[in-house]
């Protein structure tokens, strides 16, 4: 989520990954140099808070209590002398697919349409956002994410005091893509997939047509997610128009004890480790972030 910068840092320097979520911060500390060996790992669990979309509109700054725990932990020694990179929760962060424009000429033109889109989307709200675009193909539409600019600086801030300027942020869906892409190593994904996100009672539904993003929409998780789940994959194709009876499906969970099955469809479910401890889940989790 920051502009493109010089941000070197000694490689042989421990790295702090912080999951910043309304209900848990999960930080995870790595030994620094060619292989990351794990130093320390802990989850602090938050007040209940209100995810809805309503509390986000009625309450933008619902992302406090996080950051005010956050500020806390800092002042830790075993989190003090890192590299810190953030990666914040779905809940904190909005997208946007942006359609291809074929007339706009230039990146200031490129940047009020994305705005735009943002604002046909979300409304005033959306005028507060850090708003960035991932790179795409010529003629292709582009994923966007935007996230508080309030919730930015005052990470930023919160680091900044700590002693460890914070360089990398970024939303949980790019974070949930790269590992997607980890699992396949060197062998392409599947042309056509769909990928959930699960997490803290909300879902993130994406459909990507031969490599392009096709759909992205965000749901409470119902009681019955299975059931849900065949339901608003099915919608969502009948929506887009296209046929996603036969895609893979790829459900991204970041807390343990989750095995989701879907009847007629091939799902691989990454991270679902039924048999880890909530820790050890994180640290599988986060250890895979690139």
């Amino acid at each position: 989520m920051l502009p493109p910068s010089f941000n070197w840092s000694p490689p042989w320097r421990d790295e702090l990954r912080v999951l910043l979520q309304p209900h848990k911060l999960t930080l995870l500390r790595l030994k620094g140099g060619i292989k990351h060996t794990l130093v320390a790992i802990d989850e602090i669990a938050l007040a209940a808070t209100d995810n809805s979309n309503l509390s986000k509109a009625t309450n933008p700054t619902f992302w406090q209590p996080a950051v005010t725990s956050l500020n806390k932990i800092l002042k830790e020694s075993r989190w003090r002398g890192c590299n810190p990179k953030v990666v914040v929760s779905n809940h904190f962060a909005n997208y946007s697919i942006i359609p291809w424009n074929a007339g706009l000429t230039s990146q200031q033109e490129q940047q009020a349409f994305v705005r735009h889109c943002f604002l046909q989307a979300y409304g005033e709200f959306s005028r507060k956002w850090d708003v960035r675009t991932s790179p795409a193909a010529y003629g292709s539409p582009t994923l966007a994410s935007a996230i508080d600019d309030q919730l930015l600086q005052a990470l930023r801030q919160e680091f900044r005091q700590a002693g460890m300027p914070l360089r990398n942020i970024h939303p949980h869906l790019m974070m949930a893509m790269n590992v997607v892409r980890q699992q396949f190593g060197r062998k392409p994904l599947p042309p056509s997939l769909c990928l959930v996100m699960l997490e803290h009672g909300r879902l993130l539904i994406a459909l990507i047509e031969n490599g392009k993003w096709l759909s992205l929409q965000s749901y409470a998780a119902e009681s019955d997610l299975e059931l849900q789940l065949e339901a608003l994959i099915e919608r969502e194709a009948i929506i887009a128009g296209t046929d996603a009876s036969s895609w893979p499906v790829f459900i991204y969970w970041p807390e343990p004890n989750i095995e989701v099955t879907l009847q007629g469809r091939k799902v691989r479910n990454i991270f679902s480790l039924a048999t880890s401890t909530p820790l050890h889940s994180a640290r599988v989790n986060m250890e895979a972030w690139s």
